[in-house]
């Protein structure tokens, strides 16, 4: 357990050394503009194209690819950029002949991949210029035929065969004299070709691209539960050993979650970088590149963390009268109202000693034989481990490449800490209530409901005000709101967040008071259960708005 605590200890102070010296984080990477813009049609052949993009961008994968009116693939014969963001992409011998399709694929500088394709066309390949031929003589002594010369009448029906271009011609010469080929006159399979090159790129990072996700999920939902359940543990727990015990289960299958979620996204990173090649896990190059990098630091603190959260969530009870209670110390410290006001019956009225300071072991709920965590010396490697996941996000994620990297982190830090105290909480606070009902015991719904809203309150609070700073910071404008996929899926992420609330909000302006003036009411403990396991499921959908949010482009 020792060394493991060192571990995690060591690799927190060397995170943290980095992320004060790293410089400052550029924009958040995404695609703004290229030159031929998508859907154009250039008045000439084109031998550069510039791709503009929003942040430091660096290619990977296939990188910058074009198909060109013969259906060639190509790659620049020199791709440069002079500050990192507006890449110019040179082509000898120039494009042009019809239809052109772009696609690329390039790396933010927290590592995470984005791709896109664009299209435009070219003019025609230019053909001489159509040339008359010259009238002929109609003369009989130069009129010849293969027999001999023609007389006058013959001649004269020839001339005219001469001297006028036919219909056909005609047709043939306006078609050369047009300025260019439209797009839709392109054959077919030309333009078959140039959708299928358009959507190759899609079709190569979608399958690392979902894995990626799921990676993503599990890590959050560990994340959440793990941090959660410990905050839960040390502050809102009250009751049997067993009780005790079986939050400190979820915690420790939390931290191996976080561990499974890390290594699955970072196999996706190894395989998306590498064109979806899944093969590039053997690679040593492949592999190597993806530890090195900002995302590789994240991945090794949060298997870490984990690791940490699995060997050091360790049970050890004391009776709850004999601790010092962290929630009635907080309640009695911030004067949340007066007394009881919010609860009914004096709840939170608090005898306070000869010094007049309160004394924080007196929830009057406690029962006696009632247990409590001791987080003591021994399971101080699961708050080091905590500690490690958090500081990931250092290193990780779309909103630590806006700004500065160790201010813009620390908001995330704050956000994250206080969605896993209030979204964890209420996780556990489910599972210990069903845990309870399929045992057949009483469920204290009112107790442990009326512990953690404290908790949860200060967690709430903190994780709005974050949430509005990072929002401000990640978005250039409102309208990105609705017009980017971070803005969409920021909109789905705080209306499940709404609705967690407002389950939280009736539980605590509702349920609670209820409960208190007729505590031995089980159907009123069934319905905070059941309206506590609503909030927790729409809590998991913002577990998956987020996990999508961390892939997505502003």
């Amino acid at each position: 357990m020792k060394p493991i605590r060192q571990m995690t200890a060591a690799c927190l102070a060397l995170s943290l050394a980095f992320a004060i010296w790293a410089p400052p984080a550029a924009a958040h990477t995404g695609f703004e503009s290229s030159d031929p813009a998508d859907g154009s049609v250039t008045s000439g052949p084109v031998d550069a194209i510039t791709l503009v993009f929003t942040g430091d961008a660096e290619p990977t994968g296939d990188g910058f690819q074009l198909l060109d009116p013969d259906g060639t693939v190509r790659e620049p014969t020199e791709a440069s950029t002079a500050d990192g963001r507006t890449w110019v992409l040179l082509f000898d011998p120039p494009i042009s002949g019809g239809s052109v399709g772009v696609r690329w694929m390039v790396k933010a500088p927290d590592a995470h991949p984005i791709d896109g394709a664009f299209s435009f066309s070219t003019p025609a390949t230019p053909v001489p210029p159509f040339e008359e031929p010259r009238a002929v003589d109609a003369a009989p002594d130069t009129t010849l035929s293969a027999n001999g010369p023609l007389d006058q009448d013959a001649a004269a029906s020839v001339a005219p065969q001469l001297d006028e271009p036919s219909a056909g011609t005609e047709q043939e010469a306006a078609s050369v004299d047009s300025e260019s080929v439209p797009p839709a006159a392109a054959p077919v399979e030309q333009v078959l070709a140039l959708e299928e090159f358009l959507d190759a790129g899609d079709d190569v990072s979608a399958a690392p691209g979902r894995v990626g996700a799921a990676g993503r999920f599990i890590t959050l939902l560990g994340t959440l539960v793990g941090i959660g359940g410990l905050v839960f543990a040390a502050t809102a727990m009250r009751g049997r050993r067993r009780d005790v015990r079986y939050v400190l289960f979820w915690v420790r299958r939390a931290g191996l979650a976080v561990v499974a979620g890390a290594l699955i996204e970072f196999i996706a990173q190894v395989a998306t970088e590498d064109v979806g090649n899944w093969s590039a896990l053997w690679s040593p190059s492949a592999v190597g590149g993806v530890i090195a990098s900002t995302f590789g630091i994240a991945t090794g603190l949060r298997i870490v963390g984990g690791i940490a959260l699995v060997s050091g969530a360790r049970l050890d009870t004391i009776a709850a009268s004999e601790i010092r209670d962290p929630v009635v110390a907080v309640r009695q410290l911030v004067r949340t109202g007066s007394a009881g006001a919010d609860t009914g019956a004096g709840f939170w009225e608090i005898d306070t000693g000869q010094d007049g300071m309160p004394q924080p072991n007196e929830d009057p709920l406690v029962r006696p034989g009632d247990q409590a965590w001791r987080a003591g010396h021994d399971s101080a490697g699961a708050g080091l481990g905590a500690l490690a996941i958090l500081a990931a996000h250092l290193f990780d994620g779309h909103t630590v490449t806006k700004g500065n990297r160790l201010l813009t982190g620390a908001v995330d830090i704050i956000h994250v800490a206080g969605s896993a105290i209030w979204a964890g909480g209420v996780l556990m606070l489910a599972a210990v209530l069903w845990h309870r009902h399929r045992e057949g015991r009483e469920l204290r719904a009112r107790q442990l409901a009326m512990r953690f809203s404290v908790v949860a309150t200060a967690a709430l609070v903190a994780v709005g005000l974050a949430g509005v700073v990072l929002a401000i910071i990640v978005l250039d404008s409102p309208s990105e709101l609705w017009s980017t996929d971070w803005g969409r899926i920021l909109i789905a992420k705080t209306t499940f967040v709404g609705i967690a609330a407002v389950a939280g909000g009736y539980n605590h302006k509702v349920l609670i008071p209820a409960l208190d003036a007729a505590p031995d009411d089980a159907d009123l403990s069934r319905r905070l259960r059941n309206v506590i396991t609503g909030e927790a499921v729409a809590l998991v959908a913002v577990a998956v708005a987020t996990a999508l949010l961390m892939g997505a482009a502003s």
